[in-house]
This record gives structure tokens, sequence and C-alpha cells, in this order.
């Protein structure tokens, strides 16, 4: 019996890797208790003070979940823009594995550590304004079909 993993070839065993970047409205500090910013009423924070955020997560939500019932195969990651220690190398790796040079995959990289961006691969499908899912299920099947996956 072949699997992918004794066929030999390092691009049969890589899954795709789909990043949706949106903020989220938890910890922002490294503490664990004294320095959440959300809910509760303090002299620091208000209830309301992710209320900005709440419709692009709520719009990512969507695109999470039509992307995990269409292509259940693909590794569908939730990061933050903040989080560029995951983002920076991951999203670097992940464009030079596809083919990218190397200034393509910075471009990439500055694309894609915005709010609302949307990331195949370390290839950027959408930034800015968060499509709605079909539209994303969409360019993310064309950034597939592209890549020759």
């Amino acid at each position: 019996m072949t699997t992918p993993a004794t066929e030999g070839s390092a691009e049969t065993t890589r899954a795709h890797r789909v990043l949706l970047v949106r903020e989220w409205d938890q910890q922002t500090t490294g503490s664990g208790c004294c320095g959440r910013l959300e809910g509760g009423d303090s002299e620091i924070a208000g209830a309301s003070d992710f209320g900005h955020c709440r419709e692009d997560m709520e719009a990512m939500g969507e695109v999470y979940r039509a992307l995990r019932k269409e292509l259940p195969q693909l590794d569908v990651q939730v990061v933050d823009p903040r989080n560029l220690t995951f983002l920076l190398p991951g999203m670097l790796k992940d464009a030079r594995r596809g083919g990218a040079s190397w200034r393509e995959s910075f471009r990439e990289v500055r694309r894609g550590c915005g709010q609302g961006a949307i990331v195949v691969d370390g290839r950027v499908v959408s930034s800015g304004v968060i499509p709605s899912a079909d539209v994303a299920v969409g360019m993310v099947l064309r950034q597939l079909a592209a890549s020759g996956s």
C-alpha cells in the first residue's frame, strides 16, 4: 500500500494551508488575568472595546466554516495580525515552498499581515474587506487550481 509519506516526494505530503487573518477580541498582553482588555467595567476597559472588530470576526467565522465544510482536507488557521512571530516565517515558508521568489514572497507577506487577509499557501487571495463565504471559497479554490493542486 502506498501512502503519501512513502511516495518519497515532499510535495505529496505537504498539506495546503489557508490563513484567515483577523483580530482576536481577547488577550492583547502577556498576562492571564490582569492584562485583559475585553469585558467588565473598569478604569481601563469597557465591554465594548472590541465591538468594532466583531463584524469582521463574524464574517471570517463564516468563511472558516465554509472552507472547513467545502475543503475538509485543508489546514485552515485563524491568525491575529499582531502575531507576526507566526505570520512572517509561516507565510515566507509557504510562499517559497510554492515556488515564489524571495521578492514575491516578501510582497505577499506585506499584503498578508493585514486585517481581513486570506492567504493560501503563502499567496494572498484577498486583503482588506472580507468577502462573503461563497466568494472566499471560490478564491481559495482558484488559487489551489492555479498552483496545480
